[in-house]
């Protein structure tokens, strides 16, 4: 069972991470499927703190959802989407 604690810094890394993600863009969107926000957070963060990332993109999908409010406060819009081709892929965007 992870403490509360452990949570917050779950919750903390993954916020900094997008906040960096975002940095690194050329514009102030990033745009991809949870897999690719993964990818995007390692290279942000460095392989140090991105052992501390969710194992899987339906967890961070919850840890997004955990720390959306926080990211809303920065001025940082989260919308979680589906494309409308046949394969219906979920993605999340990120915008300042």
């Amino acid at each position: 069972m992870v403490s509360n604690r452990g949570i917050n810094t779950v919750n903390d890394i993954v916020m900094n991470g997008i906040i960096s993600v975002l940095d690194r863009s050329n514009n102030e969107t990033w745009t991809g499927t949870m897999t690719e926000l993964t990818t995007a957070l390692t290279k942000a963060l460095g392989r140090k703190k991105s052992e501390e990332l969710p194992g899987s993109p339906g967890a961070l999908r919850m840890v997004i959802n955990r720390v959306v409010n926080r990211l809303r406060n920065r001025r940082i819009s989260v919308r979680f989407a589906r494309t409308t081709d046949h394969t219906r892929t979920r993605y999340v965007k990120f915008t300042r």
